[in-house]
C-alpha cells in the first residue's frame, strides 16, 4: 500500500508535503511543472504502444506559479497552474519520486 499524504503546504519557491510516515518532502514548481503527467506534456500511448506528446507549450513565467492544489480521491493531487494548465494528474507515488532525498 502507498503512501497518503497528512498536509500539503505552497511555498513561494515550491511544495512542502507531509506524508504518512513522517516523510516530508519539498518539491520546487520548476520540476512540478517540467514533469507534468498529463497525456499532452508526458504522452499517452495507443494500443500499439506508440507514444503521442502534444506541441510543446511556450511556457510564460506565470507557468510555474501555483493558483491552486486539490486533491483527487485519495491517490492524487492536481495543480492548476499560473498559466490555467491543470490537466495534470500527480499520483501520491508519483510525487513521492519527484524528492530527490529518498
Amino acid at each position: 500500500m502507498g503512501h497518503k499524504i497528512d498536509d500539503i503546504q505552497v511555498f513561494p519557491a515550491g511544495m512542502a508535503i507531509k506524508w504518512d510516515d513522517n516523510k516530508e518532502s519539498f518539491i520546487d514548481y520548476k520540476t512540478l511543472r517540467n514533469k507534468c503527467p498529463c497525456a499532452h506534456c508526458a504522452g499517452e500511448k495507443d494500443v500499439l504502444g506508440n507514444v503521442y506528446i502534444g506541441p510543446d507549450i511556450k511556457k510564460s513565467e506565470s507557468a510555474w506559479d501555483i493558483v491552486n492544489v486539490k486533491k483527487v480521491g485519495h491517490y492524487a493531487i492536481q495543480i492548476t497552474w499560473g498559466d490555467n494548465h491543470d490537466s495534470g494528474i500527480y499520483t501520491l507515488k508519483f510525487l513521492r519520486s519527484l524528492d530527490l532525498s529518498e
